[in-house]
Order: C-alpha cells, then structure tokens, then sequence
C-alpha cells in the first residue's frame, strides 16, 4: 500500500511551485522595469531637448519681430543672418554670376540678366514641404539690416544682385527661420516659412510665380554649410538655378541650410 504522505513527492510539488512563484516574480518585475524604463527616456530626452534649447536661445540675435513681441517676449523667433554674411557673398561669386546658363525655353545658352530695377513681388511654391503662394520681395538691400527684416517679416527675399528667377544664372532667395519649440506653435507665420525648407526632399518640385507666369524647378542638392561659406552664389555647370537658404539648426546662427533646384521649365 502507498503512503498518501509520500515526503518526496511533497518536496517535488513544493520545488515546482517555488519555481512558479519565482517566474511569475521576474515577470512581473521585468514587466515593471519596461514600464519604468519606458517613462524615464522620453521624461530624460525631453530634459536634454530643453536644455539644449535653453542654450540655443542665449546666443540667438535680435531684434525680435515686433509684430511677435506681444505674445513671445522673452523668446527669441530666428536669428538674423547678419550683414556680413551678406556683404562677402557678393564679393566672393566673382565671374560665376555672369556665366552662361542654359535657357529651357529657347534651348540655348544665354547670359544671365542682373535687374536691380524690378521691384515687383513674386510667388514661391514648393510641393510637399507646405510652402505655397509665399510672396518673395525682389532686389532686396541685404547689407541693410532694417531693410531685409522689413521684407522678411511678409515672407522671403530675394538678394539684390543676384539674376532674378527665369533670368538665367543662380538667383539666390532667403528666410528665416525659427527653433522648433517657437515654430511649432506658430506654423503659419510667413516670416518663419523657411522653417520648412528641412522638409524638402531632392526631386521636389519647386514653383516660382513672376509677372503671372510659372516657373519650374526641381530640386538636386540639399546640404549644411558652415557659416564661413560663401559658395553659394556659384552657378551650377550651365544649368539656371535657385538657391534657397535659412539658418541651420532652424534659428540658430551656426550653420546654413542650402537648397538648390534647377529650372527644367
């Protein structure tokens, strides 16, 4: 006859439900850890992100927008690309902004046209990054602070000296832009569009209204340059071009964000 109180088999059922009871523990506590590890990164990346735009913010430039100031005083909206940069661009392009560039309408080579004289606005749309109908100030005085600031705060500008759009050569446009935690709230402003020149891609198409009739690029370069360069009024080959840029990280002066398209209509 078996025993009914069999002392091995009570230390087997006893070993198995330690067992358990340890698997279930570590479960849990995995479990627990994932949780808690799930809140801490994102709680610690959310430190850094704003510490580090603490840190941006103190070496921005004024002036502020005054049309912003009411509603973000103490925040800075962009940094300015500072007139010295603008005065070496021109110095630097030598030859290159008179060489011969490829008309897509005639199917020849022609000399880029520089009229400082048009002062009419024109229209720039790029498909997919949200930038549509911004209104671009043509020949704008870009060694004056006070007067680019002017026309930035509608839009972008063009820089005086440079070949308009559809007048062969490089035309070069510009705007500011804005460090994400004040872009975000205030998307819509035009004086910040180029915030959203990050989000081109190459093979973007590119859309520039002047004097009611379209002309059309495509995108083929994206880069970051220092802020020492000043390459970027050079022609690319024979090819009409646009050249976009705005301060790169977004708002803050270390940096420039360049993108070049090329007029293929």
């Amino acid at each position: 006859m078996e025993n009914p109180w069999n002392t091995e088999d009570q230390e087997i059922d006893a070993g198995s439900k330690n067992k358990a009871r340890k698997f279930i523990s570590f479960l849990i506590g995995g479990l627990g850890l994932t949780i808690l590890l799930s809140q801490v990164f994102p709680i610690a990346g959310s430190f850094l992100s704003g510490k580090i735009y603490e840190i941006r913010a103190s070496i921005l430039a004024k002036p502020i927008p005054d049309s912003h100031k009411e509603y973000i005083e103490g925040e800075f909206a962009f940094y300015n690309p500072g007139q010295s940069y603008f005065q070496n661009l021109l110095s630097n392009a030598g030859e290159n902004l008179n060489k011969m560039t490829y008309d897509p309408e005639t199917k020849q080579l022609k000399s880029p046209i520089i009229d400082t004289a048009y002062n009419k606005d024109m229209r720039l749309t790029i498909l997919g990054a949200e930038i549509t109908n911004i209104k671009i100030a043509a020949n704008v005085e870009s060694y004056n602070e006070n007067v680019y600031n002017l026309r930035l705060k509608s839009g972008l500008a063009h820089f005086k000296g440079t070949p308009l759009p559809g007048d062969g050569g490089n035309s070069f446009i510009y705007g500011h832009s804005s460090v994400p935690s004040f872009f975000r709230n205030n998307q819509n402003l035009a004086e910040i569009v180029f915030s959203k020149l990050n989000n081109v891609d190459i093979g973007s198409q590119v859309i520039v209204n002047k004097d009611g009739k379209e002309l059309k690029y495509t995108v083929r370069k994206k880069k970051i340059i220092e802020a020492t360069d000043f390459s970027v009024l050079q022609s690319e080959g024979d090819k009409e071009t646009l050249t976009m840029m705005t301060c790169w990280p977004l708002g803050i002066p270390s940096k420039r964000l360049i993108v070049v398209a090329e007029r293929y209509e």
